[in-house]
């Protein structure tokens, strides 16, 4: 498989998306009212609304295309957002980059098809998880050929609305904790398993509100998950 080279690198690592890969592809299906939860900034609250094409990330924006990332712990969710910067070897943060979001619970309000891109599912396709699920930043545009390609894309026959995969900012914490080889084991063992929803294909009322979640991580109902997660992990807050 040649790489993509969007970004530019002779080294890249991200394969093409070969047409006799996609035709491999499977799914995971997320059923109606399955809760999830989301990481989402403060001064964007509603947890339900989905973003429209801005930013740069693994798998979004798509053009004319509006999306959310969800996860299946809260633990996962905040990685992926609110610590997102804080990674090995500098597990590093200000405090007020922290209390800039909030955690939230959200249920499906339909069923969501997934294309697998997890552990699993790579391994079957021959996909290192560093070719797609847990390149660094400055391959994002290269992952999003395959956000392009996998876009709406039908698979068995059934149109698909996203991508399922175990989180990488989880991963980079295990491997962090190569010293604390006890939490790294439960780190890794976590069911870390994050997923971005493309509207289209689904709706945009995809996600509604659930019971539970954090809430504002400056809220004082938050402090105590916040202060575990910190001090589990040996983030330094400033």
């Amino acid at each position: 498989m040649s790489p993509v080279g969007r970004c530019g690198l002779d080294d890249c690592p991200v394969p093409e998306p070969d047409p006799s890969i996609l035709k491999k592809l499977r799914t995971r299906v997320l059923a109606a009212g399955t809760v999830l939860h989301r990481g989402v900034k403060q001064d964007h609250p509603d947890t339900t609304q989905l973003v429209p094409g801005l930013g740069n990330t693994r798998f979004a924006p798509l053009e004319g295309v509006a999306h959310a990332y969800v996860a299946t712990t809260a633990f996962a969710a905040l990685l992926e957002s609110a610590f997102h910067e804080a990674t090995p070897p500098d597990r590093r943060i200000y405090q007020w980059q922290i209390h800039a979001w909030l955690e939230g619970c959200v249920a499906l309000a339909e069923g969501v098809r997934l294309v697998n891109l997890g552990d699993g599912e790579l391994d079957r396709l021959g996909i290192a998880r560093a070719q797609l699920v847990a390149t660094d930043a400055n391959h994002y545009p290269c992952t999003r050929a395959w956000a392009e390609v996998l876009h709406g894309r039908s698979v068995g026959g059934q149109m698909t609305d996203g991508v399922v995969w175990d989180s990488r900012q989880t991963e980079l914490q295990a491997e962090g904790l190569a010293d604390r080889p006890a939490l790294a084991e439960l780190v890794t063992e976590l069911p870390a398993t994050v997923a971005v929803i493309w509207s289209p294909p689904a709706g945009e009322q995809v996600l509604t509100v659930a019971d539970g979640g954090l809430g504002p991580l400056n809220d004082p109902d938050a402090t105590g998950y916040i202060d575990d997660l910190v001090a589990t992990l040996g983030i330094v807050v400033e």
